[in-house]
């Protein structure tokens, strides 16, 4: 019971402190570029333009839903769509508006688990699903950037620099997506485990390597959710790159595809509370990067001032918007657990 309480008290402490850290940079970074510029381009900003913004957002979660739904289905999880729909829609809101990073994918393993065994299943096919979206966006990034290197559109120096960036990036994943789904690597694995004679973790390897088993026996079907993931991430760019037309900012959209995964990965820092802190302060830096707000038809009009407030409400935007279409799931969390509740009385 102490230690129960000690553990509850630490998660209270270190929430809060994530809290204040986020808050602090936040408003650090509204101070330092200017209150009433930023407020004034929310306030300018179209809103025929933020709406489709949010369409885009909402048909993200869409595409994700149908992405985890095929994840679970590979695994012989007989959860329907609308269910993995709700589940998902309520595990974003849950991730953006209560404490912790991880509550989400948590009420997705609870809701796909069916039976004793379906646990490993289901973290297996919500762990992918994660991987295979960051996957998706880091290939976006090198293909973007590639293109734009060969058409010679933008200064070639700088990106050549950001292909080399995302490039490692993209370079990071594809390596933990081989070391997860590939037969030898997990022999040469499991072998290592068994000569440092650690038997439970020898066992523990077993299992995940039999559920991730199933995955490897069906790639094509794996790359098909690749390619629903990649219609995925195209959508929430999109989401990004309607908030610039709102504010009336005309930007390359490459920029677009190297830098949100930058911030979506930033997104997952722990100082970060719901997907606020980190992500916005880092969308800022990089939005006031030379020539990138610069980069589109005509230039951007303003003086320096009024590019840091724009950058900074660019990097706001599209967070505000999330967080907006996000509360319809919390509308399905709320109904959900009521109904559930009812059953059980009712049994």
């Amino acid at each position: 019971m102490i230690a129960s309480d000690g553990r509850a008290r630490k998660k209270k402490t270190w929430f809060w402190l994530r809290l204040l850290a986020a808050v602090g940079l936040l408003w650090w970074v509204v101070q330092k570029n200017g209150q009433g510029r930023i407020l004034e381009e929310f306030r300018q900003a179209h809103i025929a333009w933020v709406l489709a913004a949010a369409a885009m957002f909402f048909l993200s979660v869409v595409g994700g839903a149908y992405q985890w739904y095929l994840l679970l289905r590979i695994q012989g999880i007989g959860m329907g769509y609308r269910a993995c729909f709700r589940a998902y829609y309520s595990g974003m809101f849950l991730n953006n508006f209560l404490p912790g990073t991880v509550g989400g994918d948590a009420l997705r393993v609870y809701e796909a688990k069916q039976g004793d065994d379906g646990w490993g299943r289901a973290v297996a096919a919500t762990f992918l699903d994660r991987l295979i979206g960051f996957f998706s966006l880091s290939l976006l990034s090198v293909i973007a950037v590639a293109i734009t290197l060969l058409r010679r559109t933008l200064d070639q120096a700088v990106f050549r620099h950001l292909l080399y960036a995302v490039g490692v990036v993209f370079g990071i994943f594809m390596l933990v997506l081989i070391l997860l789904l590939s037969r030898r690597i997990a022999s040469l694995v499991h072998a290592l485990i068994g000569w440092a004679g650690m038997k439970w973790l020898a066992e523990a390897h077993t299992r995940m390597q039999g559920i991730l088993l199933v995955y490897r026996a069906r790639w094509p079907e794996l790359l098909w959710v690749a390619v629903i993931s990649c219609g995925v991430q195209i959508l929430r760019i999109d989401v990004h790159w309607f908030s610039a037309l709102a504010l009336d900012v005309r930007i390359s959209p490459v920029f677009f595809f190297c830098f949100i995964p930058v911030i979506a990965l930033a997104g997952v820092v722990p100082l970060n509370v719901g997907g606020w802190g980190i992500p916005q302060s880092i969308g800022t830096y990089l939005y006031t990067l030379p020539g990138v707000l610069e980069s589109g038809v005509g230039g951007f009009p303003g003086g320096p001032d009024d590019l840091k407030a724009t950058a900074v409400a660019l990097a706001f935007l599209p967070s505000v918007v999330g967080l907006v279409v996000m509360l319809g799931g919390g509308g399905y969390f709320v109904v959900g657990r009521g109904q559930k509740q009812e059953k059980a009385v009712a049994k």
